[in-house]
């Protein structure tokens, strides 16, 4: 079940940077578009959410989180108005790199062989993408590029973390939370004033924006992320990228160029070959090799009992 969850909300999540561009067309700016994206999912969960959370450090670190990746979506939406859209969305999908990487130093993963060359592969894709000439961006444009998936590998990371006093709901309304504790004062300080929607294309736009590839996905992938692990999670996610370049391609005519399909298939071999079952921390290796042996019907790479 928790593969199928992170399955939906990957095809939801897909439809961000089609809603976002064709936003953009509109004239909205980009703090309006990325707040309107994640203040309808706050007030959606403000009408289900059945209990008041508990304000502890776990509720506190998932508002923390939500805050990063806000500014990580912020600035996905700035590098959609100054760069070449498919590369900006290739871009975003090396975030199972970054959560290879963090997943090991931040939260006590191991980095296996098939992991460690994944990550190489997304990296190399990085390369081609930035040495093609139609994405003809400085490093500090890459920079601000990276900061999206960067971020939402945190999010993965901490949203793969079992139950302790929250559960989906919470953790999902405290990332909520979190994103509106930065959007609200960046939209409300920022030069351009916040867009309303002054037709019903764009209100509907808005809409699907917010319910559609915000609101239904968020809480499939915080609910899917507890019942699948880390590695199921990131390597399911990875099959986004596909999703959203085909929508591009469908409805704005957004052509592939041969980097665009060497590093999407980068990406893609990259979430093929990284899944190797259930992940250990290095405690666990540790204690494992001090066991010396697994049972018959327990593969090497998981902890023992």
């Amino acid at each position: 079940m928790g593969i199928w969850m992170i399955l939906a909300a990957a095809l939801g999540f897909s439809s961000n940077p089609l809603l976002a561009q064709l936003l953009l067309s509109q004239g909205l700016s980009p703090d309006s578009i990325t707040l309107y994206r994640f203040a309808i999912p706050t007030l959606v969960m403000l009408l289900l959410l059945r209990k008041r959370p508990i304000l502890d450090g776990e509720f506190l670190r998932f508002i923390a989180v939500g805050g990063l990746s806000a500014l990580g979506m912020l600035a996905f939406m700035s590098s959609l108005t100054k760069l070449e859209p498919n590369a900006v969305i290739l871009t975003y999908y090396t975030y199972p790199m970054f959560a290879i990487l963090i997943g090991w130093l931040c939260f006590n993963k191991t980095m296996s062989r098939n992991r460690m060359i994944a990550a190489m592969l997304i990296a190399i894709a990085i390369g081609i993408m930035q040495e093609s000439q139609d994405f003809g961006a400085s490093w500090l444009d890459v920079m601000v590029c990276l900061a999206a998936p960067v971020s939402f590998a945190v999010v993965i990371n901490m949203f793969s973390l079992p139950e302790n006093n929250h559960d989906a709901p919470a953790r999902m309304f405290a990332a909520l939370l979190g994103h509106m504790v930065i959007l609200v004062p960046l939209t409300l300080l920022s030069s351009d004033t916040l867009s309303i929607p002054t037709s019903f294309d764009q209100l509907w736009l808005i809409l699907a924006l917010g319910v559609f590839s915000a609101a239904l996905p968020q809480y499939l992938f915080s609910r899917g992320a507890q019942l699948a692990d880390m590695e199921q999670t990131t390597m399911i996610s990875s099959c986004e990228v596909v999703f959203a370049l085909g929508l591009a391609s469908v409805f704005l005519g957004d052509a592939m160029n041969q980097s665009d399909v060497m590093a999407t298939a980068l990406i893609l071999l990259a979430g093929l070959i990284r899944y190797e079952g259930i992940p250990q921390t290095r405690e666990d290796n540790s204690h494992s090799r001090g066991l010396g042996k697994t049972t018959p019907n327990q593969s090497a790479e998981e902890p023992s009992a």
